[in-house]
């Protein structure tokens, strides 16, 4: 610990924006970790759970299927399912009304993490050079051998706040870079399997041709 402290005073006044950029990346990234779980939900074998009844003419089984599923995907399923009475086109527009709202969420926060990537090396790089300009201006200044040494040993240390910045840079872009890829992978495989589902709805023509659900009244 005393270590850490000493290199963060080393750094000099540029460790504070960064010590704020790296709490607020590592916010970010544990929000994106909660979110992007509960958003995708368990969708492994999702699908073939509710195909299955529905290729067996049982609709009522496949929806009940979904009754406990939690996540994108159950919810897109649930949609088709719910509104299978009205054509095509339209339970797929209810379908991305559904899954948009979603998706939107995926995508919140990640610019943090592009900006954090972007300048959080730049700011290293100006304590750095803040930091080198000083100790040359002492060099300049002094006519001591021993005091230039130790001059010249506090340029590594000037060097600090860069080696922090770009730490926080690579993680960032990683995190950045792996959330991307998560929710193309969640988007994609969301529309893959409500067009799977939409097309064995159609073959077992039980879309589009079903009653529309009965609506509960309310007693004023």
């Amino acid at each position: 610990m005393d270590k850490l402290l000493n290199l963060f005073h080393a750094g000099g006044f540029m460790m504070w924006p960064l010590l704020v950029l790296s709490l607020i990346a590592f916010y970010t990234i544990v929000d994106r970790v909660i979110t992007y779980r509960s958003i995708r939900g368990k969708a492994n074998g999702l699908l073939d759970l509710v195909l299955e009844p529905i290729q067996n003419g049982d609709i009522t089984g496949a929806a009940q299927a979904l009754e406990k599923k939690s996540g994108v995907m159950a919810d897109c399923l649930r949609v088709a399912l719910e509104y299978r009475h009205l054509p095509v086109p339209q339970v797929e527009r209810i379908i991305q009304e559904v899954g948009e709202e979603q998706f939107n969420q995926l995508e919140e926060k990640l610019p943090i993490l592009d900006t954090t990537t972007t300048i959080s090396p730049l700011l290293g790089l100006l304590g750095t050079l803040v930091g080198m300009i000083a100790t040359f201006q002492a060099i300049s200044a002094s006519h001591n051998s021993a005091d230039n040494n130790a001059i010249l040993a506090g340029v590594g240390e000037a060097l600090y706040a860069t080696a922090t910045g770009l730490s926080i840079a690579v993680i960032c872009f990683i995190a950045y870079n792996y959330f991307s890829a998560r929710q193309r992978a969640i988007v994609g495989e969301t529309e893959l399997a409500t067009t799977k589902l939409i097309n064995v709805l159609i073959e077992a023509k039980a879309i589009g041709y079903g009653p529309e659900p009965e609506k509960e009244t309310v007693k004023i």
